[in-house]
């Protein structure tokens, strides 16, 4: 586990989530493979992504990240394909993710997929009060359960097989946490968690255990960072300016 990248309010560490031993954050918000063994059209650009056939290493990666979290706070896992009730959680919502627009999919079905369910619990480390249905905290924000994308989406994935939209993604950051404090994502991938942090004025902290990810994740973060800042008046681009994490890493 090294360092990859740290300026200001983001850090980002290239290893496996395993590894890292920090702690302390208020929010969890990730993409994990989850066994689909992911391939796509322009798999000579992509080639397979890391872990999508070992959902019982993706389970136990979960679990470590959650003893990073603050007791009772908040989780978004992208996928819905896990199975997330044997984790430390509860208080589970389905949230749909409406891309607007009709994916490829499985062609021989009649209907193609226009969605993606985002898993929202709270971490309880008891299980006694798990069982007696504690962990019901709504969101700071409470917003309908279908989020969309306030901009148009061309399709066209530029910097991850699955990269989820920033503006998705700071959605449910600003409904779980408040400014200056600390999202955390396992897998990080091309940065998306990161930048829709930064944006939202929180800390920022990832693992990504793909050296090629953690490239372009630094990347868009300056870009896209630094051209946040520039369109924003003052007052407002100096909220991002947060310390970076300090909790200590492997």
């Amino acid at each position: 586990m090294k360092t990859y990248y740290a300026k200001d309010c983001v850090l980002l560490y290239h290893g496996d989530c395993l590894d890292h031993h920090g702690g302390d954050y208020d929010l969890i918000v990730t993409d994990p493979p989850y066994g689909q063994q992911f391939k796509s059209g322009k798999s000579d650009l992509w080639g397979p992504i890391r872990g999508d056939d070992d959902i019982a290493g993706t389970m136990a990666r979960l679990q470590h990240a959650l003893k990073r979290l603050r007791r009772g706070r908040h989780v978004y896992i992208f996928g819905g394909k896990l199975p997330l009730s044997d984790l430390p959680l509860c208080g589970f919502t389905e949230i749909v993710w409406d891309k607007g627009m009709v994916g490829m999919g499985d062609l021989s079905k009649p209907w193609g997929p226009q969605h993606e369910m985002i898993a929202f619990a709270n971490y309880e480390i008891s299980k006694a009060n798990r069982d007696k249905g504690y962990g019901k905290l709504a969101a700071r924000l409470r917003k309908g359960s279908v989020v969309r994308s306030l901009r148009p989406n061309s399709g066209a994935v530029k910097h991850h097989p699955t990269e989820k939209p920033v503006d998705v993604l700071r959605q449910l950051i600003e409904s779980s946490s408040v400014m200056g404090e600390t999202v955390y994502d396992p897998f990080a991938g091309s940065g998306s968690t990161l930048i829709a942090a930064a944006l939202e004025g929180r800390n920022a902290v990832g693992c990504e255990i793909e050296e090629r990810y953690c490239e372009i994740a630094a990347k868009r973060i300056e870009k896209e960072c630094v051209e946040w800042r520039s369109s924003q008046p003052p007052q407002t681009a100096d909220k991002a300016d947060l310390k970076a994490d300090p909790a200590t890493h492997a």
